[in-house]
């Protein structure tokens, strides 16, 4: 008798995801940890602080433990409900911090600054969430891409001052802090493509076995046994001399 196949819920609950799942939450996780710390100006007291009208003590209580203190609460649902749900998750999270992004860009003060802030903390949170579920899920060395999409991020991190510095003196700090809303959006685009293409791909049909019973590409049909048939009897041999 023929093995029965597990049920559906059961395969896809231990699915592993390909390894391009992981580029949408992988950037948003960058972009997060240069967000994080873009609002600040390397050496120096930021134009933002003087624009905006806030004290150095002031700037923490509004434009960095609100991030932080955001990023920390949704941080928890992204990485247990990323792994099955990771476009679902990231797009909503990379709309909050886009809209948190342009907020803070053109902030005008302490309160405007401290909800855009919180607002892109919220979506932070559940994009690191998201990385890191779906690292323990992708097919492949899963702590090289845990590193990989580590070190970059700290690397933004410690990046971000001296960049924003760089564009704050051409520009000002409102495009320099702007400018993260093109990572944001490639973000956004990858990881809607990987979304419909993973839905595409598990929609296939699974091949036919006999009679019409559906089973999945990794079982092989049933096994028939070959036909029997009797041997031939011998003819009578003469009787010896």
């Amino acid at each position: 008798m023929a093995a029965i196949p597990p049920t559906g819920n059961l395969a896809v609950s231990g699915a592993e995801l390909p390894w391009w799942a992981l580029i949408g939450p992988a950037l948003a996780t960058i972009t997060s940890f240069f967000t994080a710390t873009s609002v600040y100006e390397a050496g120096r007291l930021s134009q933002m602080m003087m624009d905006i009208g806030v004290l150095p003590r002031e700037f923490l209580l509004v434009g960095v433990l609100p991030y932080l203190l955001a990023a920390a609460i949704t941080f928890t649902p992204g990485f247990l409900l990323g792994g099955r749900f990771p476009t679902a998750l990231l797009v909503p999270a990379l709309g909050l911090m886009i809209i948190g992004v342009f907020l803070t860009s053109f902030a005008s003060g302490g309160t405007m600054l401290l909800v855009g802030r919180a607002i892109s903390g919220l979506g932070a949170g559940v994009a690191v969430g998201v990385a890191v579920a779906v690292v323990r899920r992708i097919k492949g060395p899963r702590a090289v891409a845990a590193t990989a999409v580590a070190a970059l991020g700290v690397l933004a991190a410690v990046a971000a001052p001296f960049v924003n510095r760089a564009l704050s003196e051409a520009t000002s700090f409102r495009i320099a802090y702007l400018a993260t809303v093109l990572f944001l959006f490639i973000a956004l685009f990858a990881s809607a493509v990987s979304g419909i293409v993973r839905a595409v791909t598990a929609n296939r049909p699974t091949r036919s076995g006999p009679y019409g019973m559906p089973y999945p590409a990794p079982y092989p049909a049933p096994q028939h046994p070959a036909p029997y048939y009797p041997a031939a009897p011998h003819p009578p041999q003469a009787p010896g001399r």
